[in-house]
């Protein structure tokens, strides 16, 4: 069908038009993408509420949110010793508005699980956050007191019974390093959390358990369990009167409860620097996250995300020997 000439001119200019809305007019700024955070960020841990790192991970929240200037949401993803929430954090999209808070079940898993749910490096290092050595204890009545006397008791008993919050966690490596550092054999025995392990302790069915400060240091300042050494070459914040593993002779045994934020791989960089700086800011400046950090037995720390890769590698690198040479596995 023809196209009268006047129709046909005026669908000519209205293409013309069209073409003309899209190009830049020379000085024109293109509009700037809208700021991040743009919405609120949601930090997932992957243990359950009221334990210490869900605790850790709701002071870190309240803080960076006065840094955003948006809410910070922590949202609990148990299961499978920190792989659920894992990988859930690995596998949503990478726009740093979903982000990890994980700790040494981070390296565990990947170093002790022949498959895992997701690549290494779908997760990327942001920031460290918090620390704290491990603490040693056992029963008020036991027959050792320090890690000499403690030697001397597994040497003569032919070993020592060690209790865990459960394969892969901590106190397994902990208990690990204390069998080949005081050359005695160790029983290790896996229950589901520190409480039941703690409870063992104090009840004298096993002799040894090592735990993060926040979940002893009342029981040893009420005499309910002594504790025979911090797992450190510096003393305990929250426990300075006791001496650490290095002090005593015994610089094998080292470990430490940490915290971190993580992102999902492709996340864009300036937005990964820009939680990096404001988790730095937080646990510099905020005053009220720092007591409450060492309150709880923790120790503030920060850096770039390069650093935080870097301790990531040395303690994988740490680590492995010490899984190698035990044969310690989850699968």
């Amino acid at each position: 069908m023809m196209v009268e000439p006047t129709r046909r001119k005026a669908l000519l200019r209205l293409g013309t038009l069209a073409v003309a809305a899209t190009v830049i007019v020379p000085g024109q700024v293109p509009a700037a993408p809208a700021p991040w955070p743009g919405k609120p960020v949601r930090l997932v841990v992957p243990f359950s509420a009221g334990g210490p790192g869900d605790t850790v991970a709701r002071l870190i929240a309240q803080a960076l949110a006065k840094q955003f200037g948006q809410s910070v949401i922590v949202d609990n993803k148990p299961g499978a010793g920190g792989l659920i929430g894992s990988e859930y954090v690995a596998k949503s999209q990478a726009d740093g508005y979903t982000l990890l808070v994980a700790g040494n079940g981070a390296i565990a898993n990947g170093l002790l699980r022949t498959k895992m749910p997701y690549a290494e490096d779908d997760l990327v290092p942001v920031a460290i956050t918090n620390s704290a050595p491990s603490v040693l204890i056992t029963a008020p009545t036991a027959p050792f007191t320090d890690l000499k006397s403690l030697q001397a008791y597994g040497k003569a008993k032919g070993r020592v019974t060690f209790g865990t919050a459960g394969a892969g966690s901590t106190g397994h490596f902990v208990a690990e390093m204390v069998g080949k550092t005081l050359g005695v054999p160790v029983t290790v025995i896996h229950y589901k959390s520190g409480g039941e392990s703690l409870s063992a302790v104090i009840g004298g069915q096993i002799d040894l358990a090592s735990e993060a400060p926040v979940g002893v240091m009342g029981y040893v300042r009420g005499g309910r369990v002594r504790a025979l050494a911090v797992t450190e070459d510096k003393r305990s914040i929250s426990l300075p009167e006791v001496l650490t593993t290095t002090e005593q002779g015994f610089g094998g045994i080292r470990m430490r409860h940490w915290g971190g934020i993580y992102a999902p791989k492709g996340t864009p960089a300036p937005v990964i620097q820009r939680i990096a700086t404001a988790t730095h800011a937080a646990l510099q400046n905020d005053g009220e996250l720092r007591m409450q950090l060492e309150k709880n037995g923790y120790q503030p720390e920060s850096g770039t995300p390069a650093d935080f890769a870097r301790f990531i590698e040395s303690e994988k690198t740490r680590l492995s020997k010490i899984v190698r040479d035990s044969h310690m596995t989850l699968d």
